[in-house]
């Protein structure tokens, strides 16, 4: 495809047809434009990019009819190639049109004036130089990733890079600058169902933070919504406690901002890390926390207040746990199958109501001496006698038995 020093592409799109409203730092982790430089305008890297255009050499009055704002702008300034003060006129106009981005190919210039700089910094219109990316590829890019679902598809590959937990620190901490460049050192995450990627992205539109403060990404995943939040490193051993417990606050000022928390049903929250090499054990922690928010049936938990499910979450999968939890299982379904009982779901009733037998009676309109008989059946099935471990054991397997019923429910 060719472009006359005229002609210019736009892919701006209505609202109405775009998904994804894709803001520029989310552009950028993209593998196409790593290469890209940002001179200025840091403030404006979550500006939503609304589609794409190429500048060659337009007046003031075509830019205003031809362009509009939110549009990614490429260009090679060729025709200004020798009047430097006419390249950084035609920048200006094209900030003052509010467009989200501007990227200049280095062929004539390799940087701007500081008083440009200055002008794009207080406009937030972020202004970058590239060399070897081919304007036809950002311009199909962008295109395609306003009109499909293609980021959400690489960022689950990324997520599920970092979740496998097989990896070295650096392989990590690359994989998570593959999902924004500019994240912080101190992060925190939250995976939150019972919302509709779309509607998020509407309520996120009028949400500007500093990113030189605060970064953050926001990822449609398995049905649900996971943000990454985080901050600058401003974190001393002294402080660090205090300091976690003001960057949770931070992230749920920032879901109650959104509308986030008004609307979801289960919001699981990780603990807080530094450093991006650890940004897969607090996703993994976000999910569990969720995971566990279903079971409780509750609004919200931190992973750090999930009780056992700290331990149970993470090893239920584990082979020698799935094998100790069939063994269990096979026991009391094949006894229920043979001899048409109930034992099942008197057990999951009993530790449900914390080995009440009057209240697990109530609940299931059964006499307490029936209810007594059929956890003295239990233990004696499964060789457990009336002490404390076995108790415990009792209390593991129901819980072993919810997870899995929860992650086969998914």
């Amino acid at each position: 495809m060719r472009y006359n020093c005229f002609s210019r592409v736009s892919a701006y799109l209505t609202e109405r047809l775009v998904r994804l409203m894709l803001t520029v730092m989310e552009l950028l982790s993209f593998p196409l434009f790593r290469g890209f430089k940002l001179v200025s305008g840091y403030g404006g890297l979550y500006n939503q990019v609304s589609g794409t255009g190429i500048f060659d050499w337009e007046s003031s009055y075509e830019v205003e009819r031809n362009f509009e704002p939110g549009e990614f702008i490429v260009t090679t300034l060729s025709l200004a190639r020798s009047d430097t003060a006419l390249a950084e006129s035609s920048i200006r106009m094209l900030i003052d049109k509010n467009v989200s981005a501007i990227a200049v190919k280095d062929i004539y210039f390799h940087d701007i004036s500081e008083d440009l700089k200055v002008y794009s910094d207080s406009h937030q219109v972020p202004v970058f130089f590239f060399s070897d990316t081919f304007f036809d590829d950002i311009i199909y890019m962008i295109k395609n990733t306003l009109l499909t679902h293609s980021r959400d598809l690489d960022l689950d590959d990324q997520i599920g890079f970092l979740l496998d937990g097989a990896h070295s620190p650096e392989q990590n901490k690359r994989k998570a600058r593959e999902i924004n460049p500019f994240f912080h050192p101190h992060l925190i995450c939250c995976f939150s169902s019972g919302q509709e990627g779309s509607q998020w992205q509407k309520d996120r539109k009028a949400l500007l933070l500093d990113p030189e403060e605060t970064v953050y990404s926001i990822i449609n995943y398995q049905q649900g919504i996971l943000v990454i939040y985080s901050v600058k490193d401003r974190i001393s051993d002294q402080v660090k406690a205090s300091s976690a417990f003001d960057l949770e606050n931070k992230l749920m000022q920032f879901l109650e901002k959104c509308g986030l928390r008004k609307r979801v049903s289960r919001i699981g929250i990780s603990s807080t890390v530094k450093g991006l090499e650890n940004l897969g054990e607090i996703l993994q922690e976000c999910l569990y926390a969720h995971s566990s928010c279903q079971l409780n049936q509750v609004e919200e938990l931190k992973f750090r207040e999930s009780g056992l499910d700290q331990i149970l979450q993470p090893i239920c999968n584990s082979p020698w746990t799935r094998k100790y939890y069939d063994g269990l299982l096979s026991v009391i379904t094949e006894y229920d199958t043979l001899h048409g009982s109930k034992l099942m779901e008197t057990l999951l009733e009993y530790v449900g109501s914390n080995g009440d037998i009057k209240l697990t009676a109530q609940k299931l309109y059964q006499h307490s001496n029936t209810i007594r008989y059929r956890i003295r059946k239990i233990r004696m099935l499964l060789n457990l006698g009336e002490d404390f471990n076995s108790l415990a054991q009792l209390h593991l397997f129901v819980r072993l038995h919810q997870i899995y019923r929860s992650a086969e429910s998914v």
